[in-house]
């Protein structure tokens, strides 16, 4: 019989361990099933198809497009929200007028949800009567914003405005768990602000710099939201990502399993990055 210690063990963990089987397990096992087996929307009874799937998806070029798009779009933003949200944490790591107020404002973005900000961003950019368009050609700009030439910028644009609060709560927080004796150690050597910044304080929070861009980096590969929201993954397939491809696939074509076997292949993709991320995260 297990001792009291140890059956007290298996209760606490009990919840996890059904959510964990019920969550990602059955999922899991669930579409790996399905991309081995010839489904479609309204089909009855799946018919085995072994790797016919998966060697329809490696010879789609548009899902190696949605990939290659979706690592340049999550890299990119991902960088460019870091470096943002670090430089407001140093701001807010100061005391100065109305820092409570201009605070709760910098994190307004992140509280609306990401379909109902796409929403938001399509009546402002509407090409024939959004806000952005009026005041764009009261300047003489004709611009159409959802050029394919122009939409993936300004997709990052809008991502950013979301996601920098994100980076900036979390690197905010690890600021606030500096030793402020560091920074006045350093002042007294005669160390100016930035360099203090760059050499003391940024090494003591990269762990700090890496969680955030961990988090970060791994909710960007997913975008739909917004995306499918402002462009359906347009024009063409130039802002479509792994997530919109897969959507589309599923539930615009049918091929249930052509669907499962794509999402397989991208988890396998980021499983070879997950023993990167554990070591870092061990350090």
């Amino acid at each position: 019989m297990l001792s009291s210690d140890k059956a007290a063990k298996w209760i606490l963990a009990a919840p996890l361990l059904l959510f964990f089987l019920l969550m990602v397990l059955f999922p899991t096992g669930y579409a790996i099933y399905l991309s081995v087996h010839n489904v479609s929307l309204g089909q009855e009874t799946p018919d085995f198809s072994g790797l016919a799937n998966y060697l329809d998806i490696l010879k789609d070029r548009d899902f190696w497009h949605s990939i290659g798009f979706t690592l340049k779009f999550a890299l990119t933003v991902t960088a460019v929200e870091l470096v943002f949200g670090f430089l407001l944490a140093l701001l807010f790591n100061r005391a100065f007028p109305g820092k409570r107020i201009l605070l709760s404002t910098v994190l307004l973005p992140i509280m609306v949800a990401p379909s109902l900000m796409g929403i938001m961003f399509r009546l402002i950019l509407n090409e024939n009567n959004g806000v952005a368009t009026y005041f764009l050609s009261r300047l003489g700009l004709e611009v159409n914003l959802f050029d394919p030439d122009i939409v993936v910028r300004l997709l990052m644009i809008l991502d950013v405005i979301q996601w920098v609060p994100f980076t900036f709560l979390i690197l905010y927080s690890g600021l606030q768990s500096v030793d402020r004796g560091l920074s006045e150690a350093a002042a007294v050597d005669g160390a100016s602000y930035w360099r203090t910044t760059l050499q003391i304080i940024l090494p003591v929070i990269a762990p700090i710099f890496f969680i955030a861009a961990f988090l970060r980096g791994i909710d960007a590969f997913r975008t739909f939201d917004v995306i499918y929201v402002l462009t359906n993954g347009g024009p063409g397939n130039v802002s479509k990502t792994a997530s919109i491809y897969i959507y589309e696939t599923a539930f615009k074509s049918g091929n249930i399993g052509t669907a499962a076997a794509s999402s397989v292949i991208i988890a396998l993709i980021l499983l070879m990055l997950i023993p990167f991320f554990i070591r870092r995260l061990g350090k």
